[in-house]
């Protein structure tokens, strides 16, 4: 790997083997397919499967399945649109840079409003779309990508939250 702007980097070589774990011991490549789900039964009533999209019926047993209390699957929903980006370790430091800094107190904005919606007894949804730095791309070509890529954004803010027809509002993460 070579860097065209930091030629003397201390960056050590990075081979598709070392991040696939070619070579490593396969016990560190098991994975875990079986596990007991949540207690409980999901709330379908004759009406609601009658009278229900299909869809409607997948979604309750997806959420209760991501591990949502079946008993609650009945509660208003709400989704949350945000342009979240980057990773962060519990302690707060980097695993994965955002864009911008942005990206990091928008998940800690998001994951707020999501614990706040739970504590008012509704099911809240988390949805993302990560954004681009206008600062980061001036003087290059991803400049002009910055001011369409909103419109593409706000296109696919749309069709995600209509990807929860069940929603009684979305709320939506600004753009830093």
């Amino acid at each position: 790997m070579t860097s065209r702007v930091y030629p003397d980097h201390d960056t050590a070589d990075v081979a598709i083997g070392d991040i696939l774990g070619i070579g490593e011991d396969p016990a560190n490549r098991e994975i875990q397919t079986h596990a007991d789900g949540p207690k409980g039964t999901v709330p379908f009533t004759a009406e609601f499967l009658i009278e229900e999209p299909s869809g409607n019926h997948f979604g309750m047993t997806q959420n209760a399945g991501m591990g949502w209390n079946p008993s609650e699957l009945m509660r208003k929903q709400f989704i949350i649109l945000s342009t979240v980006g980057g990773i962060k370790d519990e302690d707060g430091s980097p695993i994965a840079l955002g864009l911008h800094t942005g990206h990091f107190e928008l998940r800690d904005m998001v994951t707020d409003a999501a614990e706040e919606l739970k504590k008012l007894k509704s099911v809240p949804f988390a949805a993302f779309c990560s954004d681009p730095c206008d600062g980061r791309t001036q003087g290059t070509t991803g400049m002009l990508d910055s001011l369409p890529y909103r419109n593409d954004a706000a296109q696919v803010f749309r069709r995600i939250a209509r990807s929860l027809p069940t929603g009684a509002r979305s709320f939506g993460g600004c753009f830093l």
